[in-house]
């Protein structure tokens, strides 16, 4: 083999190399970009998710508030416990 042979053999060689790492490369690019785009929608899906859950826990605690008042107490010791505030008069009535 001639010297210009062996030459031209080694490009080809470093070509087709170069052409296996370039489409590897490519591969790898795609694969992450779809990874990416996946991951985002996921994190997009988890920051509403949160968001419900922040709205949630504002709603209660509101409602946590609201049921340490007094206001709540007396409405509840009168509805459920049948409970009468002092000098008030208790009324039945004959039901059935």
């Amino acid at each position: 083999m001639t010297e210009e042979v062996k030459r031209n053999r080694k490009i080809i060689m470093i070509t087709v190399f170069a052409a296996l790492f370039f489409v590897l490369i490519l591969t790898a690019l795609v694969i992450n970009l779809v990874r990416l785009a996946s991951l985002s929608s996921r994190e997009n899906a988890l920051r509403e998710q949160l968001a419900a859950l922040d709205r949630q826990i504002e709603a209660n605690q509101s409602e946590i508030d609201y049921r340490k008042t007094d206001e709540y107490v007396d409405a509840y010791a009168r509805e459920y416990l049948g409970m009468i505030g002092e000098g008030e008069i208790s009324f039945v009535t004959g039901g059935q």
